[in-house]
């Protein structure tokens, strides 16, 4: 079932990272938010100040990372899934990929984020059937569900 209180709070938030980056994303999340961003390898960050921290670092030894919000969002309870696309620039090195954000939302907080190139596989990292991806495919590309 379409949740728009949730959806409302992620569209909040990404309002605030077009306006301050990081650290806007920060403010709407738990302090136990779990964390894991495409950019991470993998990792997985346990607690918001963890992830606070990681993006330090990484800022510190020269990543830019720049996320851009694209179309509609898709939702069922506390799931809210944001299509986008993922810029990565170390020294000379860029990388532009298609990304998808998967944000779980209670309370009018994040607790948990991540992000993939992978619909499916995100929505089945957080429980989901991943069956769904083609209807949240659809209606992130702003395309009617059948």
């Amino acid at each position: 079932m379409r949740s728009e209180p949730n959806e409302k709070v992620i569209l909040a938030m990404w309002e605030d990272y077009e306006r301050e980056g990081l650290p806007g994303i920060l403010r709407w999340a738990a302090d136990d938010a779990g964390w894991r961003p495409h950019s991470a390898g993998g990792r997985v960050f346990r607690g918001t100040e963890a992830y606070r921290a990681e993006l330090e670092r990484a800022t510190a030894t020269g990543l830019r990372v720049e996320s851009t919000r694209l179309g509609p969002l898709w939702s069922q309870n506390e799931v809210v899934v944001v299509r986008g696309r993922l810029r990565t620039r170390r020294g000379g090195v860029l990388s532009d990929t298609r990304m998808y954000w998967l944000h779980r939302v209670s309370d009018g907080r994040v607790t948990w984020t991540a992000s993939s190139p992978d619909l499916g596989g995100l929505l089945q990292e957080a429980g989901m059937d991943r069956g769904l991806a083609q209807e949240a495919f659809l209606v992130l590309h702003g395309e009617e569900p059948w």
